[in-house]
Parts: C-alpha cells; structure tokens; sequence
C-alpha cells in the first residue's frame, strides 16, 4: 500500500480509539459512540424465540504464542459443513471489547450473539426478533425472499482480539502480517477453509469497521471483499478515506453499513456520497437502529453473515 493511504487509515483508528464516549450524532436520542455497557442489560426486553444457538456451530479457541500482544482467536465453524470447503471471514469487534484478549476473542460470540444470529438464519423464515425489532416489513420480506431463493450456506467466522493500541503500539503492519501469516493459516490447518483470496473476507463493527476498511486497504493480497458495520470515522477524514478506497480497492466488493441513530450515520452518508462520486463501486446500506450491541445481535450481525456468505462465493 502507499505510506499516504497508511497514515491516513492509521489516524482514522487512533482518533476513533481517544474518541469520548459522550460523543452523540446530530440524531436525537442517538446512543454512546463507544458501548460500554452490559450487552445483557439491553437485551432484557428483547425475549427470542426458544433455539439451539449451538446446534450449526462447532467453536474452535486459537491462541497463538509470541508477538507483541496475546494473539487469541475464536473460530464459528459450521456443523456440519455445507461443502467440502468454506469461506473464511475475518470479524473484527468495537472498542468495548478491547479491554482484554479473552473479551476480545470472544466478542461476536458471547457480546454480539452471533450464534444466535447463525441459528436464526440455519432455520428461515426470519421474524422481527431476528433482527431485535429494527427491521421494516420491506426488509424482513426482501430478507425472507432472498433466503427462500439462495438458502444461507455459512461460512467459518474468524474473530481474532483485536487490541485496544491497534495503530499505535500494535501498528496496523504487524497486526495485518499476524492475520495473513499467522492466523488464517492455522484457521485453513484446522477447519475446512477454502485459501483462495475471493473466498476471504474482512468486516468489523464501529473500531472494528475503520480497522477492516484499513486492512482491506492495506492487504488487498488477503482479502477479497471488505465489510465495514457503523465505521468510526470522522467527518474530517471522509474525502482521504474515498481516495484510499478509489485507489486501492479495486474490483472488490466493498460493502458499507450504517444505522438510523448511528452516531457515525452522517458521516458514513458522505462517505457514500463520496465514493459513488469517485466512482467506487460499492454496497450501502442503512437500517433501523441504534450504534449499540442490540444493534450487532441484529442488523449488524445478520447484513454481515448474509453479504459474505454471498459475495465470498462469487454470488
């Protein structure tokens, strides 16, 4: 990658890492930029459907000595597999689970729910609680008709702790070289994972999304499509973001999701704006929701297993 693109993607992740957690979006009654709250708490009034979240999963713990910080990693493979061979995507948590590697790794499991989101999606139709309520009947219909049509087939979900100093004392160079040397071997080694590059994706929510546009950015030798859920970027970065994404991503798929009460809504709008005026071809959308874990049990969790479960096999 050039060193312009670099620098500029770094300081997007170090100024979404000091940004306050006070910060709210032009949005009223937007939520904190940053959870860090009890992801129990705000699930409470949002009682699912009796299901197995486990039932299609089989859950892989990888941790892999050496390095500058703890490298751990929880793999979400499909039980049984669909095919011989599955696409990889490497899922990136947000700020609130930075606090340790366990937490980290154990992000989009545990935090998130994504088991339950894969269960959901194993067992059609949807309903509302599928996606916690922030749905409109136009989507849940679309969603229906889509799966009805192309059944979700699944794909092994690589969650690596993704630490706190990333751009900083963990800079973006040695993280990306411990995914592509380190980590996606070990997850081909010990699942049945497809190598090729348009079988892998990247996609993060919040801190994590900024870090998967960069490595996206970065590595376009690792990663054959790039997801980004309610990214953190700041209004003052978003023509430099469009420039790195217009030079670097290539043919791609890019896809970018936001939310109605994101705080990072207007700014991933411009980014949009910008993209599509740089002639970027790329995916956007917004759904109904807050930037919150309720959010990435819902929308967040099933926009990102549906589109790569797609896209990573050239649908």
């Amino acid at each position: 990658m050039t060193r312009a693109a670099g620098a500029t993607l770094a300081m997007l992740v170090q100024a979404a890492c000091r940004r306050s957690t006070s910060q709210r979006s032009s949005n009223a009654g937007a939520p904190l930029s940053v959870p860090t709250n009890d992801p129990k708490d705000l699930s409470a009034s949002t009682a699912s459907t009796p299901l197995d979240p486990r039932a299609h999963l089989r859950v892989v713990e990888l941790t892999i000595p050496g390095g500058d910080w703890e490298k751990r990693a929880t793999l979400l493979v499909p039980n049984p597999p669909s095919e011989a061979a599955l696409p990889v995507l490497v899922a990136l948590h947000g700020m609130g689970e930075t606090v340790d590697p366990e937490t980290g790794a154990h992000g989009w499991l545990d935090a998130y729910e994504l088991d339950v989101a894969i269960a959901r999606l194993c067992a059609p139709p949807l309903d509302e609680d599928a996606f916690r309520g922030f749905v409109t009947p136009d989507r849940l219909q679309a969603v229906n008709a889509s799966l009805a049509q192309h059944p979700y087939r699944g794909v092994i979900v690589c969650c690596p702790y993704l630490p706190r100093a990333i751009g900083g004392d963990v800079s973006f160079d040695a993280y990306a070289r411990f995914l592509a040397d380190e980590l996606l071997p070990r997850v081909r080694a010990s699942t049945p994972a497809r190598s090729e590059l348009s079988a892998t994706g990247i996609d993060g929510v919040s801190l994590g999304g900024v870090t998967a546009l960069t490595l996206g950015v970065m590595r376009p030798d690792v990663f054959g499509a790039v997801g980004a859920l309610q990214a953190a970027i700041s209004a003052d970065q978003v023509d430099r973001v469009a420039d790195d994404l217009a030079h670097r991503i290539g043919k791609r798929p890019l896809r970018i999701t936001t939310s109605e009460d994101d705080v990072y809504h207007d700014v991933l709008v411009a980014l949009d704006r910008a993209l599509v005026a740089r002639g970027v071809a790329h995916e956007f959308a917004v759904e109904p929701g807050p930037h919150d874990y309720i959010w990435n049990k819902g929308p967040g969790a099933i926009d990102m297993l549906l589109w790569h479960d797609r896209v990573l096999r050239g649908g």
